[in-house]
């Protein structure tokens, strides 16, 4: 599957190229004919023997670019399923599949203000839809905010669901459904639960039930080994004795036979008088229990730490928090980055402006987002003519380069219009417009 991007005049396009006999299908028909809420507007082109899917993709943006950048809380998670979930629904009367639907973060289209779903279906396509909605899933996990507990809860629950067999999006929707507290209900319970640990004089340590039963599991766990533990020191001084003496006169015997224990039996009594008074100096000591403690402790973690595999992608997804993001009118600009000893001072470009009334852009990190959705970009550029996430400003090596992210006005480089998603390399000196704002790239 060849997937390309065209812009045409105000219109951006994500194009699947498929083989001829993909065409054949009545989903071709029921797509150009149907405008079906939730789906890609779609349109056929041939071109000799090949033949064009064509997704109109203006104005939004696809999942994995939003979730590049920012987490998603319980409310957008909330809304991505259902927004699936809808879909996936109005399939049945247009006699289309869910298997059709392309369920890869970067075919999944959003409203990027009010996360609206867009999905890209693909005629004659035949994928089973339970398995990739799973590796979404496991996507997601990775991609949630790690602050928000609900959500986090919200998105292994999901992901586990989707681990059974025969799941259905129903299952997934009702799940979801059952997450739906009110605000009020959940502040409510919040203070009853501080309620209860005030009035019982405990800690407010933010643990659940379960979570509190593992706690009590591990401290029995470890309770009992120390129990163990000191019993088997406190007994060691009156067991060692006799074996060392026992192992003396089988050793004299098998030499000397039963006449060497008779002439020895002073050095067997003097085996067992040193073993007990090393088996009492030992047994004062605390530093074996405390290992033997350890150990136990540290057999107990080592199970915990055989994730299961999406845990590793739950974990390994963490980001450090964004700088502050400001607006164009905003009076602060150019944003502190901490710096460590070994890192060399970071070159600082500057988008200036070139026009009157615009201000100087610091590009004082990479990837550096500018758009007009506050809270999604780096730098909001406020003007009609500039989309909500409008281009992207990153580093190759040592060289800077701008990619236009699905604008709708387009991102002009000394004059020459980028293709939708396009990327090209930035030299000092060119003449960039992100739609009608000029800028100098120095």
């Amino acid at each position: 599957m060849n997937v390309t991007y065209r812009r045409e005049m105000k219109h951006n396009y994500l194009i699947i190229e498929q083989d001829k006999s993909w065409t054949e299908g009545y989903e071709i028909n029921m797509l150009k004919e149907n405008q079906i809420n939730g789906l890609l507007k779609f349109h056929l082109k041939q071109i000799d023997s090949r033949s064009y899917f064509y997704y109109e993709i203006t104005s939004k943006q696809p999942l994995n670019r939003i979730l590049e950048f920012h987490s998603l809380n319980k409310e957008e998670l909330k809304g991505l399923i259902a927004g699936i979930a809808q879909v996936l629904n109005r399939l049945p009367v247009y006699l289309l599949k869910e298997d059709q639907i392309l369920l890869q973060p970067e075919f999944i289209y959003l409203e990027p203000d009010h996360f609206l779903v867009s999905l890209c279906l693909v005629p004659g396509r035949d994928r089973k839809f339970s398995e990739e909605m799973t590796e979404l899933l496991r996507y997601l996990l990775g991609k949630v905010n790690h602050q928000d507990k609900e959500c986090v809860v919200m998105a292994y629950a999901l992901y586990q669901e989707s681990l059974k067999d025969n799941y259905s999006i129903d299952t997934l929707t009702e799940l979801v459904g059952s997450h739906n507290t009110s605000p009020a209900a959940g502040q409510e319970r919040e203070e009853r639960n501080r309620q209860d640990l005030t009035e019982a004089g405990e800690s407010q340590s933010g643990f659940t039930d379960s979570e509190k039963d593992n706690i009590q599991v591990i401290q029995d766990f470890t309770q009992t080994a120390q129990i163990k533990a000191s019993r088997f020191v406190s007994w060691r001084p009156l067991i060692i004795p006799p074996a060392v003496m026992t192992v003396a006169a089988i050793l004299f015997w098998s030499i000397f036979g039963y006449i060497g224990i008779k002439k020895y039996w002073y050095i067997v009594l003097a085996a067992g008088i040193l073993s007990l008074l090393y088996g009492i100096i030992k047994s004062g000591s605390k530093n074996e229990l405390k290992y033997l403690v350890e150990d136990s402790a540290k057999s107990y973690s080592d199970y915990g730490e055989e994730q299961e595999e999406w845990q590793t992608a739950f974990y390994e997804s963490k980001e450090e928090p964004r700088a502050p993001l400001k607006s164009a009118g905003g009076e602060e600009l150019i944003q502190t980055v901490l710096l460590t000893n070994n890192q060399k001072d970071i070159e600082v470009h500057i988008l200036k402006s070139a026009g009157p009334g615009n201000q100087d852009i610091a590009i004082t990190y990479t990837p550096f987002l500018i758009g007009k959705q506050e809270g999604l970009v780096d730098y909001v550029l406020d003007g009609e003519a500039i989309s909500r996430i409008h281009v992207k400003i990153e580093k190759a090596g040592s060289d800077y380069c701008i990619s236009d992210l699905n604008s709708t006005n387009g991102t002009y480089v000394n004059g020459r219009l980028l293709e939708t998603n396009e990327t090209v390399l930035l030299n000092l000196g060119d003449e960039i417009f992100i739609a009608n704002f000029a800028f100098i790239f120095t």
